[in-house]
């Protein structure tokens, strides 16, 4: 069977097309929509002679599927709060920008493979786009609103974080740079090994100094050829989206309730008073049933939210009035148990997935249910990611505590990934802390949560000694 993934701009989802999703993914799927680690949701199921239909039904709703998938520039990535919360300002209409202008035509289509793009609203959210083939990392500078940009990033078997670019562009400069960095890669990515054909073995090939040389080489040909084209264009859009947005004044409108601000998946506006919530189905599959209870919930209330689609497998419905936030909890309830690890993730698996080595969502299910009954102690230990293979569709080189999957002769295993740094201006990809064989997983972690109880220390600070090294050689040489 097939995979369909629609674009979603802007990572937004009505309910009505929620609902109409799901009823597809009945008639013609497996019965569920999966939610993705890059802000999309996919189909799966389908038969090779429904594709057409399938395709023709969903294009006559406004979807449609051009480079999502393939050699070409992917969905571009921006934080799903960016609007909603505090930050340096609202990037959403700059990734729309970039978006429309890759969709215009075939320019950004047939490139030696992926080309992935991510904009960030402040430093707190800045990861993705310190890790992609091109980031944009929103900034002020005198008075301007612009971007420091980062570029050569990716994740994969061969992992590498992106270099800065340039430390300040204006704002009406990004479409230079997604050009230039097309262009590059166009003619410098590897067209004969796919293994090698991302950006950022450009950059591993040539070295930093070489690559940022090409790099100017290539933007300043851009400038040349476009001119003030460019400029004009994305000033415009966001002249004329500046006079939309209205402007709230008066005083801000409370609508809190005492207790919410300690579950993690609830964000508050300021600005308005109300929240926003993260609904985290189990693997990122939404059901028929569940999926559509939970839309008719929001499409019972008397004003307008916002569903937007994360890059770790999760729905923020935004704008939400704290009486209907209790009320859309209590109907989610199964989707969360109170603590972070149980919003674990993992990639797609080797059952759906050509490429995968392990079939990581039953492993997930079996590390997970080990601690349905050990709620506490799961409060000690980290959210994880599990990736199938070396591939990190779960990106589990910048998780907390990640796992890549490989087979052995003796059964399934995984390499374990930690001590990562995400902050500061660039970052340090997690390293291999060692190995230890999957159906262990569960054990190692129960006793990594006392170890962490009982010594009074975060996973973030057990994990930079020696002792968490021990602790995974214990349970990867056999002795358990």
């Amino acid at each position: 069977t097939y995979m369909i993934r629609p674009r979603f701009l802007e990572s937004k989802i009505t309910p009505d097309n929620m609902k109409f999703l799901l009823r597809q993914a009945r008639k013609y799927g497996d019965g569920r929509l999966h939610l993705t680690t890059r802000q999309d949701l996919q189909l799966h199921g389908i038969k090779r002679e429904d594709i057409a239909e399938v395709l023709e039904k969903i294009s006559r709703k406004g979807f449609f599927t051009k480079s999502t998938g393939g050699n070409g520039a992917r969905a571009v990535i921006i934080p799903p709060t960016s609007g909603f919360e505090e930050e340096v300002f609202d990037v959403t209409v700059h990734g729309r920008i970039i978006t429309d202008y890759i969709l215009e035509g075939q320019g950004f289509m047939n490139l030696p493979r992926k080309y992935k793009i991510s904009l960030s609203n402040k430093e707190e959210n800045s990861l993705y786009s310190k890790i992609n083939d091109l980031g944009f990392q929103a900034v002020i500078r005198k008075g301007r609103r612009g971007f420091r940009v980062y570029g050569g990033g990716g994740l994969g078997p061969i992992s590498r974080e992106g270099i800065v670019l340039k430390e300040f562009i204006e704002e009406d400069e990004i479409l230079y740079q997604v050009e230039a960095i097309k262009n590059l890669f166009s003619e410098h990515g590897n067209r004969k090994i796919k293994s090698r054909a991302r950006l950022r073995y450009v950059l591993i090939n040539l070295g930093e100094k070489e690559f940022l040389k090409l790099y100017r080489k290539y933007l300043k040909k851009v400038y040349e050829e476009k001119g003030d084209l460019l400029k004009k264009r994305v000033r415009k859009i966001l002249d004329d989206r500046n006079q939309k947005k209205s402007i709230q004044t008066g005083k801000k409108k409370e609508t809190g309730i005492k207790g919410l601000s300690s579950d993690s998946n609830i964000i508050k506006e300021e600005k308005s008073g109300n929240y926003g919530y993260y609904i985290r189905p189990p693997k990122g599959n939404i059901y028929t049933k569940e999926g559509n209870r939970i839309m008719n919930f929001i499409k019972k209330l008397d004003y307008e939210v916002e569903l937007k689609l994360t890059s770790d497998q999760k729905i923020l419905v935004r704008n939400l009035k704290a009486e209907d936030l209790i009320e859309l909890k209590k109907i989610t309830g199964k989707y969360y148990s109170g603590s972070e690890f149980f919003n674990s993730y993992s990639c797609i698996g080797r059952t759906t997935c050509n490429l995968g080595i392990l079939d990581t969502p039953v492993i997930l299910d079996y590390i997970l249910e080990h601690f349905n009954n050990k709620k506490e102690l799961a409060e000690y230990i980290p959210k994880i990611s599990l990736s199938g293979c070396p591939n990190s569709c779960a990106a589990h080189k910048i998780a907390k505590m990640g796992f890549s999957g490989k087979k052995k002769k003796d059964g399934d295993y995984f390499t374990i990934y930690a001590r990562g740094e995400f902050k500061g201006k660039t970052v340090k990809l997690n390293e291999e802390v060692g190995e230890i064989k999957a159906e262990k997983i569960p054990y190692f972690l129960e006793e990594l949560a006392e170890t962490l109880k009982q010594e009074n220390k975060t996973y973030e600070q057990y994990m930079q000694e020696e002792k968490f090294i021990e602790l995974i050689k214990k349970y990867s040489e056999g002795v358990i």
